[in-house]
């Protein structure tokens, strides 16, 4: 998921609301109509009416299936909506219906501000069985069901084939490794007088390196960090020295302001997921394909990425939210949002929907494959966003080449450790 200083503002935004006892009070409005429907507002992210096109999609059919229920979304840039929830329930305001962003859900769920959907999926009958594997467990804290899964998905490795075709390079396979991703990228680089103009490799996450070398930043809980493990170190090695020491991908500072360098064709290979499809069937200028991520110690790892879905304490429509919540999550909605907005579908009857969508690529079965064995639940624990928000600028002075992973890893890791209270 998307990391920047400015979640850390959230966190301490809602410590603030603890300490000085603001209660989450009731929602505004009386979630009724003039017409007698009721109303549900739901909060979303996104960046202005293009990019909230194809949700309104969505909540048009929902809205027409259900007719007795009006749907209002409620958007905010994703580093701001998050501290747009915190703002709305601490006035009394509270949104009925919840996008959240995973690496806060801890934290809300333990301040109360999510309602237990435990007597409802008991009622309706439902079970983790009804979903694709883990992703029941994204909507669970403290063995409680606070969210249910709208789309689950992860990363893959997208590929521009022209670049393969022309250096003779031969295009990602299912079992390939570190080694393999990094003899590609020296192949495809192409370096003009003293400057690149063709990477191999845009920017590679460093996150997912330690999943593929059997490792995370903490465990589960958030009892444990795990930051500067042997296998940490070696991992964020490895991404640095893709840029330090090989040339192959371009570092942080190279890479500011050149904006998506695979769609802009300036990178052979680069990470991707399927809300990146689109553009470039419909703006790059190259055929590409896709691949799984490449394996490191463990295997072929990558994060589990998902988009879980509340309905928040204070609503006054809880039915009408909990008949949105289960449309969206298990029912029509399911149907319908792999080919209008590209997300993967958290029940297994949708996933042919995911592969035959408009812009699925030629290799979709890696998607599927990945998530059925290759995806890792991510850390789930209160403070998360706190001690995760430490991780990045020291990632950023290493990929500078300003200091070591094996420097700085355990001093990071120390830190972590003291704000988190563990000996």
């Amino acid at each position: 998921m998307r990391h920047s200083w400015k979640k850390l503002l959230v966190a301490v935004f809602v410590l603030l609301l603890v300490a000085t006892g603001c209660s989450s009070g009731t929602s505004g409005g009386d979630g009724g109509s003039g017409d007698g429907k009721v109303n549900l507002r739901v909060l979303v992210w996104g960046n202005g009416p293009a990019e909230l096109k194809g949700e309104e999609e969505i909540y048009a059919q929902f809205m027409e299936d259900h007719p007795e229920i009006n749907v209002d979304l409620v958007s905010a840039p994703y580093d701001k909506v998050m501290e747009k929830f915190v703002s709305m329930t601490a006035g009394g305001d509270q949104p009925d219906v919840i996008w959240m962003q995973p690496i806060y859900f801890a934290e809300f769920a333990e301040k109360g501000m999510f309602m237990d959907l435990g007597p409802m999926l008991e009622e309706e009958g439902l079970t983790a069985d009804d979903w694709l594997p883990k992703a029941f467990e994204m909507g669970q804290y403290d063995d409680t069901q606070y969210a249910l899964p709208r789309d689950i998905i992860t990363h893959h490795i997208v590929y521009n084939k022209d670049m393969f075709d022309a250096a003779g390079v031969e295009y990602p396979q299912a079992d390939w490794t570190w080694d393999d991703l990094l003899e590609k990228a020296q192949q495809l680089t192409i370096e003009e007088g003293d400057r690149t103009s063709q990477y191999g490799f845009s920017s590679y996450y460093w996150k997912e390196a330690l999943y593929q070398n059997g490792t995370v930043p903490f465990n589960r809980d958030g009892t444990e960090v795990l930051i500067d493990s042997p296998e940490a170190i070696e991992a964020i090695e490895w991404v640095a020295d893709l840029s330090l020491e090989h040339g192959v991908a371009p570092t942080p500072t190279e890479n500011q302001g050149m904006g998506d360098l695979f769609l802009a064709g300036k990178a052979a290979m680069a990470f991707a997921g399927p809300w990146n499809w689109r553009a470039y069937d419909e703006e790059g200028k190259f055929a590409w394909d896709i691949q799984e991520v490449p394996a490191g110690q463990a295997g072929n790892k990558s994060e589990l990425l998902g988009l879980p879905v509340s309905i928040g304490a204070d609503t006054e429509n809880p039915e009408a939210a909990w008949t949105l919540l289960k449309w969206l999550t298990h029912g029509g909605g399911q149907d319908i949002q792999s080919d209008i907005v590209g997300a993967y579908p958290t029940v297994p009857r949708a996933q042919e929907n995911f592969s035959n969508g408009t812009y699925a690529p030629d290799n979709v079965e890696a998607v599927h494959i990945a998530m059925e064995e290759n995806t890792v639940l991510p850390p789930l624990f209160v403070k998360q966003a706190e001690v995760e928000n430490m991780i990045q600028p020291v990632m950023d002075q290493i990929m500078a080449g300003k200091v070591t992973p094996a420097e700085a890893l355990p001093e990071l890791a120390d830190k972590m450790r003291a704000e988190l209270g563990i000996e």
